[in-house]
């Protein structure tokens, strides 16, 4: 039987395994043999990369011997390849920023992004600073698995050269504040007021530090000290436990409160009332805002696992919305498609990603809770409010989000209960069923525009169910039915 730690897989997000186990220095030395066996295939001379990396386990400026970052840099210097190495940690949208602006090949990031602390990972970004497509990765993972268990691998001896180590920290920050101010003619927050801020132990610490180094008000700072086992906590900063302790703080202060994963390609808010502003309603704000305000957004980009509250904003401004499989390399082509700084295009994912482009083409966790900052504070509005007020025009729906472990379940069996037919989802639901989708996963579309998505993580072990309704109960029947597919009993049918 094959073992399934060897395997090195390009899933949503790069590649992602449990540390010591399926994410070893062998599997990072692999991929970058592979990274440079790509640019001589593809006749790239002189191919210039940026390596950053966040704060997990393995990662680490100072470049020892037994860390991941030294065994990812020294392999690709001795394949000839010109390495600038952060010489901090780095979030993912500050490499996506400075591949693009600094013309770099490829940005490599050393990251696991939200998952828990004992896994790390690997992701790639192209040229642009979007995430490598799929036929990029592909070719990688492809060359990576058939090297594995190779001499040029297991046998490598690698240089010990010197590594050009690059700060662009306050570039980003720049940036930063250009879009914010140029692009959407909003004030760059000089955080007079009062906030929380949680960077979840992670590489935003650096870059948050110096947005509110000026800051004129009071900031309650939350896991803002380096730690790979980010103090403890969930490391997704729109998890229930995230939410539920922001929320209390919220309450208590009588402020909002915002968070980032431990790259800072997601974020999270939570009001002065202590509730959670989901990502979603974040980017309907925004996009609310800007069309009533004279600032066009010619298109939008969301995945299967969008709730309908994007879409109906776009309906209700003529805004074109694209619906891609999940993962933020879907977006990539409508992103890269916008060239019209007059005319923007937003990439949304439900989970907290958001882009815009054609200022950036990764995930920012940044941009978002910078322009809702702008937007309260150009309007004098409490987020509490701006929340109520898209409510109120476009109908509140409950999104339910859910997961299963299924550690004995393979693939394969996974993809069987996922492709069953619609007479027994008929059975299954007790509902008329209008479209049914599985260009990734199953995803269940009911007349009345509830839906559910089940589809295995393309980052951990598990399977993800999505469920969106008018009606709380229904959204969790919706869900509580899919997990049946998954039980012991065989399949409906």
């Amino acid at each position: 039987m094959e073992n399934t730690l060897k395997n090195i897989t390009f899933g949503t997000s790069g590649h992602r395994g449990i540390i010591g186990t399926s994410f070893t220095t062998q599997h990072i030395v692999s991929i970058a043999i592979a990274i440079a066996r790509y640019f001589k295939a593809h006749g790239i001379d002189h191919p210039k990369v940026l390596v950053g990396y966040d704060t997990r386990a393995g990662n680490s400026p100072r470049l020892d011997e037994n860390t991941y970052t030294y065994g990812l840099t020294q392999t690709l210097i001795k394949y000839k390849i010109q390495v600038d190495f952060c010489d901090s940690f780095a979030p993912t949208p500050l490499i996506s920023w400075a591949v693009k602006e600094h013309d770099y090949h490829l940005g490599i990031i050393l990251t696991a992004s939200h998952n828990p602390p004992n896994y790390n990972g690997i992701k790639i970004n192209d040229s642009n600073g979007a995430p490598a497509s799929v036929e990029i990765t592909h070719w990688i993972q492809r060359e990576a698995n058939a090297l594995f268990d190779s001499a040029d691998v297991t046998q490598i001896s690698l240089p010990k050269k010197p590594v050009n180590k690059i700060n662009y920290n306050q570039g980003f920050v720049d940036q930063l504040q250009k879009i914010v101010k140029q692009t959407f003619q909003l004030p760059f927050s000089d955080f007079s007021d009062e906030y929380v801020i949680d960077p979840k132990c992670g590489s935003a610490i650096h870059i948050w530090k110096l947005l509110t180094a000026s800051a004129i008000g009071t900031i309650h700072w939350k896991n803002d000290r380096f730690s790979s086992d980010f103090n403890f906590e969930i490391p997704n900063p729109t998890s229930k436990d995230t939410i539920k302790t922001l929320g209390t703080l919220c309450k208590e202060k009588q402020c909002v409160a915002f968070s980032n994963d431990p790259d800072a390609d997601r974020h999270a808010m939570v009001d002065e009332l202590g509730n959670s502003v989901s990502p979603e309603k974040i980017a309907g704000i925004i996009i609310h805002y800007c069309m009533k305000n004279g600032i066009s957004i010619a298109s939008v980009a969301t995945s299967l696992a969008n709730s309908t509250l994007v879409k109906k904003i776009c309906t209700h401004h003529d805004i074109q919305c694209h619906e891609t499989n999940i993962g933020f390399k879907y977006f990539t082509p409508f992103l890269l498609n916008s060239n019209n700084q007059n005319k923007l295009t937003l990439g949304i994912e439900s989970s907290g990603g958001f882009s815009v482009s054609p200022h950036t083409f990764d995930k920012c966790g940044f941009l978002p809770i910078l322009l809702i900052l702008g937007i309260m504070k150009k309007t004098t509005t409490k987020l509490h409010e701006l929340s109520k007020e898209i409510d109120e025009q476009f109908s509140e729906f409950t999104f339910v989000e859910d997961a299963l472990e299924l550690p004995n379940t393979s693939d394969l069996d996974i993809k069987e209960r996922l492709s069953i037919k619609k007479p027994t989802l008929d059975r299954l639901f007790n509902l008329d069923i209008a479209t049914i989708n599985y260009n990734d996963g199953l995803k269940i579309t009911f007349p009345n525009d509830d839906w559910v998505l089940c589809r295995p993580s393309g980052t951990e072990p598990l399977v993800r169910i999505y469920a969106e309704s008018n009606n709380k109960d229904t959204a969790n029947y919706y869900i509580h039915q899919i997990k049946g597919l998954f039980s012991k009993s065989p399949l409906l049918g």
